[in-house]
């Protein structure tokens, strides 16, 4: 009786443990799929924000400006467009 009493914390503290991620880091995604569609997207790097048609985006496109507040879930067909203080494109990721 006292072994399985010795067993179940054990079995718990496996349960909280994350299988793919070590404590303290954040999982690491990546691109190789370009499912949002990046790749084809790397032409406005440089160019202004505000000439943006979002229309030609997207549904799911999330145009970061800075100090804007985002969620950090990761979704591959989500496409991330980064706008700098300088209100040029900086970078264009999925995510």
């Amino acid at each position: 009786m006292k072994s399985i009493f010795a067993i179940i914390p054990l079995v718990m503290f496996a349960a909280c443990q994350s299988p793919s991620t070590s404590q303290g880091q954040r999982p690491v995604h990546t691109q190789a799929t370009d499912e949002c569609g990046a790749a084809s997207r790397q032409n406005l790097v440089g160019t202004a924000g505000a000439a943006l048609d979002r229309s030609a985006l997207p549904k799911n496109t999330r145009i970061i400006h800075p100090d804007t507040v985002v969620t950090m879930d990761y979704s591959a067909q989500r496409l991330n467009v980064y706008v700098g203080k300088d209100s040029k494109i900086e970078r264009i990721t999925c995510g």
